[in-house]
C-alpha cells in the first residue's frame, strides 16, 4: 500500500515536470534523492535523519518548480504513519513560504489528504492488530481447554479404574473372608468325617452333621453378600422407566429400540437426567396434555427425541436446565438441538463409542 500510494506521487510529479517544462539536471537529482530516502526508510525505519534529508531535497526542488511541494504529501504521510506528528509542521510552514495561493491551497489539500490517509491506515492496522491479538488469544484458550479437557478426560477413566479396581477388591475380600473361610473349615471336616467313616461312624456321622450346618449357613452368607453386592436401584431401560410411572403431570408415551444392555452407565444417566429435566420443564411452563418420547439406539450412538403438544412460544429463553442438557450431552461429543413449533422438541444424540465413565 505504501509503495503504491508513493508511486502514485512521484508518477503524478513526473508527468507534471514532463508536461509543464524540461526536466533539468538538478531537479532529477533532487527526486532521486528524495526516491532513495524514502526507500531506505521504508526498508531500514523512520529516522529523523531521513525525514531531514528528505525534506531539504524537496525544499530545493520546490525552489527550481513548485511542483515539488507536492512531496510534502509523501513526507507528511510517512511522519503521521511513523507518529511523527509535530514533524508535519515544518513543511506546511515552508509551503506557506514558497507558495503562491493557488499553488499553497493545492499543497495544504494534498497534504491534508496525505496525514488522513495515513492517519486512517494507522487506525485500521491497530484494529487488525488488535484482531489478531484477540484471535491468537481466543486460539490459544482454546488449545489450553481441549489439553483440559483430555486431561479431565484422562482423570476421569482414571477414576473410574481405581474405582472399579476397589471394588472388586472389597469384593474379593468379603467373599474370602465370609465365605472362603467357611468353605476351608467345611473341607476339613469332610476330609476329617471320610477318615473316621470306617473307624469311627458315630463321630463321623456328627463331623458330616456339622458340615451339612455350616454349608447351609455358608450359603446364606454367599446370598446376603451377593444380595448387598446387587445394585438396589433398576438398571438399563427400566432406570427411565421409572422416572416415566412416578411423573404424574400429564400422560408420557416413550417407545424404544435398539439393544439397551451395551450402553454405559455415563450414557444411561444422561438420558436419565435429561428426561427427566424436560418433564419438569413440561410441568413447570408447558400446559401440555401428552409427551411423546423415543429412544433410538444403534451401534453408533443413541437418539433421544421428547415432544410435547403445549402451546407454542415466540420467546424461547434457555435456563439452567436447558444449560445443563446442553453441558451433558457437549461433554461426550453430543450434539442437541430445541424447537418450539406445535409445542417443545428436544432431539439430542450421544455417541457410544468412545465414551467415559464420569458422573453426571
Amino acid at each position: 500500500m505504501n509503495y503504491i500510494f508513493k508511486l502514485a506521487f512521484f508518477g503524478y510529479i513526473i508527468a507534471g515536470l514532463a508536461i509543464t517544462s524540461n526536466i533539468e539536471y538538478m531537479e532529477v537529482v533532487a527526486l532521486l534523492l528524495i526516491a532513495a530516502a524514502s526507500l531506505y526508510r521504508e526498508k531500514f525505519g523512520s529516522y529523523i535523519i531521513l525525514f531531514v534529508i528528505e525534506g531539504a531535497a524537496i525544499f530545493y526542488g520546490t525552489t527550481l518548480e513548485s511542483l515539488f511541494s507536492l512531496m510534502f504529501g509523501i513526507m507528511a504521510y510517512d511522519l503521521i504513519s511513523s507518529k511523527y506528528y509535530i514533524g508535519v509542521i515544518p513543511p506546511v510552514l515552508v509551503g506557506f513560504y514558497l507558495l503562491e495561493s493557488q499553488e499553497l491551497i493545492n499543497f495544504l489539500f494534498i497534504v491534508s489528504l496525505s496525514c488522513i490517509f495515513a492517519y486512517t491506515k494507522g487506525i485500521l492496522q491497530s484494529k487488525e492488530a488488535l484482531y489478531r491479538s484477540s484471535f491468537d488469544k481466543q486460539r490459544e484458550y482454546s488449545y489450553q481447554l481441549e489439553q483440559a479437557k483430555a486431561r479431565l478426560m484422562t482423570s476421569a477413566e482414571e477414576a473410574a479404574h481405581m474405582a472399579e479396581i476397589k471394588e472388586r477388591n472389597r469384593i474379593a475380600r468379603q467373599i474370602h473372608d465370609n465365605v472362603g473361610h467357611s468353605i476351608a473349615g467345611i473341607l476339613m471336616q469332610l476330609q476329617a468325617a471320610k477318615k473316621l467313616y470306617n473307624k469311627d461312624a458315630d463321630k463321623a456321622d456328627q463331623l458330616l452333621g456339622n458340615s451339612v450346618e455350616a454349608l447351609a449357613d455358608t450359603l446364606t452368607i454367599m446370598r446376603d453378600t451377593v444380595h448387598n453386592i446387587k445394585p438396589q436401584e433398576k438398571l438399563g431401560i427400566e432406570y427411565i422407566r421409572q422416572v416415566i410411572e412416578n411423573y404424574s403431570f400429564c400422560t408420557v408415551e416413550m417407545s424404544t429400540t435398539g439393544d439397551f444392555s451395551e450402553l454405559s452407565v455415563n450414557i444411561m444417566q444422561i438420558l436419565h437426567s435429561n428426561i427427566k429435566e424436560a418433564l419438569t420443564n413440561v410441568s413447570k411452563f408447558s400446559n401440555a396434555t401428552k409427551v411423546d418420547i423415543n429412544i433410538d439406539v444403534n451401534y453408533k450412538f443413541v437418539r433421544l427425541k421428547i415432544k410435547d403438544n403445549g402451546l407454542s412460544s415466540e420467546k424461547f429463553k434457555e435456563g439452567f436446565g436447558i444449560s445443563g442438557m446442553k453441558e451433558r450431552v457437549r461433554n461426550i461429543g453430543g450434539t442437541i438441538a430445541f424447537s418450539n413449533d406445535n409445542g417443545f422438541l428436544i432431539v439430542c444424540v450421544l455417541p457410544i463409542k468412545n465414551t467415559l465413565e464420569v458422573t453426571v
